[in-house]
């Protein structure tokens, strides 16, 4: 009896894989600054930064909201999508990434 396989995954653009990198990097940022509170605001400022041009940048139609359509294109989103969407509204707003 053969053993089905799976068909080989995509590549992942380079800036989709950003949202995933986003959130290991403020995790990194955050412990590694214990101590330094300035520094972490800083980080935590460019990390926010960061995330609102990720998500207008999937926002494709200019809504201020990312539908499923618009994160087929980034692994983490799809996969976490039902959990970030707060109020199972559908979509996600900046808000649920925070």
């Amino acid at each position: 009896m053969a053993i089905p396989t799976l068909p080989p995954a995509a590549p992942i653009p380079r800036r989709e894989r950003a949202a995933g990198a986003l959130a290991g990097w403020l995790l990194l940022a955050l412990v590694g600054s214990a101590g330094f509170p300035s520094r972490a605001a800083d980080e935590l400022q460019h990390y926010q930064q960061r995330l609102g041009q990720l998500f207008r940048q999937l926002d494709r139609n200019g809504d201020g909201r990312l539908e499923r359509d618009e994160i087929r294109t980034n692994a983490y989103l799809q996969r976490h999508f039902d959990r970030l969407d707060r109020g199972g509204k559908g979509y996600l707003v900046p808000s649920d990434l925070r």
